[in-house]
């Protein structure tokens, strides 16, 4: 079915114009927790101007515009897109505008929705303009096999990014369809996705002679995610783009039923005292999001089924909590066209780790504020993330499943220097636990390198400027910085080798996307740095254009992800 492109022009109507509402909020610790307030510092400063629709330039009502610098101020747009900061000291501000609908695409790098301005004692700086790009948005048809609508049915626009240890799937909003079978998809982030439809109906297969008390033991014809334009494989399916405003039509899904059955079995162990949930997931990573099933366990018997299960490779899961204790149980499942006998998953305790932090050079410091944290690299974690708080005399108790994790100590007055499991020294980036308790030590090392950065070739005037470095190995280390008037910065850094770079907007938030990172990597400065070093550095600088076109580069490029 052919694919028609339209553009949506955002209607505006003028309004009374109104106040902008101006608030006070103080930034967030880490954590979500916010400082007490602050007393705003004031002056006779002002910065004003408009936000705007990046595409009709029309005003955008209700906007959100963030001041940040030496104080922090939100304002609301009035009916003429107008927003205002009065009584401001003296300085640097950064202002970013943003409204809900208006989104913006995960890690990317939207350069006129946020502005850099610097105004002294009784500047009042009233022409800033800020801009917004507006979602796009999809619609279609789903139906069956024999062309008839399916309801109830949801069509999600999907991202593939590659992670650890391979490609996940970002999700968009999904729509159900209705009883015509007509889906419709608003307010999507502009750029390029793979989209999806699920229907999650099932129908017992026709079968004769069938006992009263077998039927629900029957395979059933159930609906497998469909990707655009007819295919139920990612290597198959074709990326859409969607443009700003866009409103792409004529999206549509035949699904193809196929062969569910239910998978049964019974998980022993200490279930009487606790809960149990189960979770069959696909051993293949990409495809988890789409195909992971689960439920809970009869908390008397033990027995649990789940329904509509395809043919293909799975791994079962079992995990309980049971006074604080995690317990798990983990197999792996072929599924056929025909269901398997019933499967036996025996809870054990997950592996105790007794641990020690020690601080290198500085015994004194206190640990209580320290947490020790696990995230894992194969795939999402069986129950709650294993999280343990360290005591004042440096120990702690953590429970882990086996596999592969990423090891940070939150609230350390340094790095992760070293750590030992058992007498092996490890990596804290890809940490293996094994089924049996062990032993685990880690140093928090305090002498970082201090070091200079100098921004080479920095244009007059430049004011959104930000420094990224970030780690060149396997650790997940990165940072942003401000720069002053000659463009020169101090860094702290833990002993390593980086890249290091200046780019030319206020806010590098796609620092944290490490394709972005990569592609950037031979435009910055590779730099190493032993402990307690002292040097200085040149870090090249990135213009605004070029950033923009490798972060618009990765929307454009297949080859990243399939």
């Amino acid at each position: 079915m052919k694919a028609t492109l339209g553009i949506l022009l955002a209607a505006w109507t003028p309004l009374a114009a109104q106040t902008p509402v101006i608030t006070a909020a103080p930034q967030a610790r880490p954590g979500g927790i916010a400082p007490p307030p602050q007393p705003s510092e004031t002056g006779k400063a002002s910065i004003e101007g408009k936000v705007l629709d990046a595409l009709t330039h029309n005003p955008i009502r209700k906007a959100t515009v963030t001041l940040s610098g030496r104080t922090f101020l939100r304002a609301a747009t009035d009916a003429e897109g107008h927003f205002a900061f009065r009584q401001l000291p003296n300085g640097q501000y950064l202002l970013q505008a943003q409204s809900d609908q208006y989104p913006v695409a995960p890690f990317s790098l939207e350069l006129g929705s946020q502005a850099s301005v610097t105004i002294a004692a009784d500047e009042q700086a009233s022409e800033v303009a800020l801009t917004l790009k507006p979602g796009a948005s999809v619609r279609g048809r789903i139906v069956d096999e024999e062309g008839s609508p399916l309801p109830q049915c949801t069509v999600s626009p999907m991202r593939y990014r590659a992670g650890d240890p391979g490609p996940t799937m970002v999700g968009g909003a999904a729509t159900p369809s209705d009883e015509k079978g007509e889906y419709r998809i608003e307010t999507i982030p502009a750029g390029k996705y793979y989209l999806v439809a699920r229907c999650f109906q099932s129908i017992p297969m026709p079968h004769a002679l069938v006992r009263r008390d077998a039927v629900a033991g029957l395979p059933r014809l159930t609906y497998p995610p469909r990707f655009y334009p007819s295919s139920s494989e990612l290597a198959g399916a074709a990326r859409v783009s969607l443009p700003p405003g866009g409103d792409l039509v004529g999206i549509d899904f035949q699904m193809a039923p196929a062969t569910g059955i239910t998978l049964r079995g019974r998980v022993r162990g200490v279930l009487s005292s606790g809960t149990a949930q189960i979770r069959l997931r696909p051993q293949n990573l990409a495809l988890r999001p789409l195909q992971q099933q689960g439920g809970g366990a009869n908390l008397g018997t033990g027995e649990f089924q789940i329904p509509n299960v395809r043919p293909g490779s799975y791994e079962l899961l079992a995990t309980a909590q049971v006074e604080g204790r995690s317990y798990i149980a983990k197999t792996a499942v072929e599924v056929g066209a025909t269901a398997p006998e019933p499967i036996a998953l025996v809870l054990e305790p997950a592996p105790q780790i007794s641990g020690s932090v020690a601080i290198d050079g500085d015994p004194q410091v206190p640990f209580n504020n320290m947490r020790i944290m696990m995230n894992p690299l194969d795939g999402q974690a069986l129950g709650p993330l294993p999280q343990a708080e360290v005591h004042s005399d440096g120990s702690f108790v953590i429970n882990a499943s086996p596999g592969h994790w990423r090891l940070q100590v939150n609230g350390a007055p340094g790095y992760v220097k070293s750590v030992m499991l058992g007498d092996q020294e490890v990596s804290a980036t890809d940490l293996e636990i094994g089924p049996a308790p062990a032993a685990l030590k880690i140093v928090i090392g305090t002498k970082n390198a201090q070091v200079e950065a100098t921004i080479t070739a920095l244009p007059a005037g430049a004011n959104a400027v930000s420094g990224m470095v970030w780690s060149a190995g396997g650790s997940e280390f990165q940072q942003s910085f401000g720069v002053n008037a000659q463009g020169k910065a101090m860094l702290s850094l833990p002993p390593g080798r980086y890249h290091a770079c200046a780019i030319a907007v206020a806010q590098p938030s796609v620092l944290t996307n490490r394709e972005f990172r990569k592609a950037l990597e031979g435009h910055c400065q590779a730099v190493e740095v032993s402990e307690g070093d002292r040097t200085s550095i040149q870090i090249p600088f990135v213009p605004a254009d070029e950033a923009k076109r490798l972060a618009d580069s990765l929307d454009a490029d297949d080859s990243q992800v399939l």
